[in-house]
C-alpha cells in the first residue's frame, strides 16, 4: 500500500528575495531524502511576475542524482494556480541520499523580460521525517567553467509525491526479520 504525502515544504515561510530567470543563467537547488523513500510526483515552486505568468513554458525543471548523473525532466508544467507554478514527473528516490534540482529557461525567453522565483532565508520546512531542502542554491553562467556561486536561501518550493504506507513496512521489515532468525536457525 502506499499513500500521498507532503515530502518536504517551505512554501508558507518568509520571501528573502525574488531570483531573475534569464537564459545566460542556470540555479540549482539540492535537497536530501529521509529514512523513507518516496516516488515524487508534483514539484511546486512560488515565483514572482514576468514571462513566468503567460509563458512558464520556457522554465526547465530536471532532476539530477547526487553525482550530477541527470534522472530527468519534469513535465512543464502540470498547473498554474496565482504564482504557483507545479511541475509533475514520476521519480522513485532512495532514502537518505542527495539530488538536486536544475532550473534554466530557454533562450526565447528573451522577448518576453524576465520571470522571478521565490526564495527564503529561513531554514523552516514541514514534511516527512528526514526530508530537506538546502539552505543554498547554487548560480552560474550558462557553459561557464568556473565554480558556481552559492547563494544562501532555498527555493520556494513543495514536493508532493507517494510512499509506502508505515503498515506495510512495518510488515515488510517482521517479514524480513522473521526470515534472517528463521535461516540463523538453521545455520546454527
Amino acid at each position: 500500500m502506499i499513500q500521498a504525502a507532503t515530502l518536504v515544504t517551505n512554501l508558507d515561510e518568509n520571501m528573502a528575495e525574488q531570483i531573475t530567470l534569464t537564459p545566460s543563467w542556470q540555479f540549482t537547488q539540492s535537497f536530501t531524502t529521509g529514512s523513507s523513500g518516496a516516488t515524487l510526483q508534483d514539484l511546486t515552486f512560488r515565483g514572482g511576475g514576468g514571462f513566468l505568468i503567460e509563458h512558464v513554458e520556457y522554465l526547465n525543471v530536471k532532476l539530477y542524482e547526487g553525482n550530477g548523473t541527470l534522472r530527468g525532466a519534469f513535465t512543464n508544467p502540470a498547473n498554474i494556480a496565482g504564482n504557483l507554478y507545479t511541475f509533475s514527473g514520476n521519480f522513485s528516490l532512495n532514502s537518505n541520499s542527495t539530488y538536486s534540482l536544475g532550473l534554466t529557461v530557454d533562450s526565447g525567453a528573451n522577448p518576453y523580460g524576465p520571470g522571478y522565483l521565490n526564495y527564503t532565508s529561513s531554514l523552516n520546512q514541514d514534511g516527512l521525517a528526514g526530508w530537506g531542502i538546502g539552505n543554498n542554491f547554487l548560480t552560474w553562467t550558462v557553459g561557464d567553467t568556473t565554480a558556481p556561486a552559492s547563494t544562501t536561501g532555498a527555493l520556494s518550493m513543495a514536493m508532493s509525491g507517494v510512499v509506502p504506507e508505515p503498515s506495510s513496512l512495518s510488515l515488510l521489515v517482521l517479514g524480513l526479520s522473521g526470515m534472517a532468525m528463521l535461516r540463523r536457525r538453521r545455520m546454527g
